[in-house]
């Protein structure tokens, strides 16, 4: 009887720590795809916002009261 528990003692340990590699390795890449889609956003926002320079920009060039 006491290696029937032993056994099964070590198969309880041994699926913890699979579980607890296997749930490390998910959150740290939810935590990684977070950041990546925050990264992303942005990236957006600072194109949408060179792009309103841009635009800004090219309509000072085209208005001629604003060569003084």
């Amino acid at each position: 009887m006491d290696t029937d528990i032993y056994g099964l003692v070590q198969r309880i340990l041994w699926g913890v720590g699979f579980i607890a590699i296997f749930a490390q390795s998910i959150f740290g890449s939810k935590t990684i795809h977070q950041q990546l889609e925050k990264l992303l956003r942005q990236n957006e926002q600072i194109i949408e916002q060179l792009k309103q320079i841009a635009r800004h920009l090219e309509e000072g060039k085209d208005d001629p009261k604003k060569e003084s």
